[in-house]
């Protein structure tokens, strides 16, 4: 039986009510890998409403009780298991910022990591469930938005306050800044993938397209000297 013959009768796939037991224990960090992997090939393989609760939980090897330990809803598990590779990309630049390195290294890093994110086939595939759900779900593409969008570009602008104060750059908002590189870094790269042409990316033109847009940024924000 697939995943998607296993959906309960209640609207949307969704379930109504979590199972009884004793919730709210830790997941082990393995299991909610599991859990994520299974849950992100899922929903770009499946229609959302066709998928529920109960058939995740089979699908990673889990209960019940332990899938709702962690996720309330089906939303929330979507939202998790489609913001792994973002978040870890962003985080790993306030890590950097944190740790002192230079801010033009971790904005080149971060832009040529998220453009060939952005460029992968299960993206394409994230922006049509997007599409679908605005019809019958607009809390999801909300939902996700706030979590993943806004919480990336947020942990971004956190990295660039830092910089700010250690006299890498002068800024005044920088939750604009952080949106402003975001969007130069894309280029016609979101066009393409958005369109269903982009055919990959040559990896020097992307560095050297992204190294661009650093410089761009970084003169635009530069220290005006006293």
């Amino acid at each position: 039986m697939s995943i998607a013959d296993e959906t309960e009768n209640l609207p949307n796939g969704m379930n109504a009510q979590r199972p009884s037991g004793r919730l709210g224990r830790p997941v082990d960090p393995a299991k909610e890998a599991k859990i994520l992997e299974a849950a992100r090939s899922a929903f770009l393989e499946h229609p959302y409403d066709r998928i529920s609760m109960d058939a995740l939980a089979s699908r990673a090897g889990v209960s019940k009780v332990t899938l709702y330990a962690k996720y309330k809803s089906k939303d929330q598990l979507f939202v998790a298991a489609m913001s792994v590779g973002c978040n870890q990309i962003y985080e790993r630049a306030m890590l950097e910022a944190e740790a002192g390195k230079p801010l033009a290294e971790t904005l080149l890093r971060l832009g040529v990591d998220f453009v060939t994110m952005m460029l992968e086939p299960e993206i394409s595939a994230l922006h049509g469930v997007m599409m679908q759900a605005l019809a019958t779900r607009p809390e999801l593409p909300r939902a996700f938005f706030e979590r993943v969008v806004h919480r990336s570009t947020q942990i971004l602008a956190d990295a660039l306050a830092l910089a700010n104060k250690r006299g890498e750059i002068a800024c005044d908002d920088h939750y604009r800044a952080a949106v402003q590189f975001i969007a130069m870094v894309q280029g016609e790269f979101r066009y393409k993938q958005e369109l269903g042409i982009a055919s990959g990316v040559d990896e020097a033109e992307l560095t050297t397209f992204v190294a661009s847009c650093v410089q761009v940024f970084l003169r635009g924000y530069a220290k005006t000297p006293r």
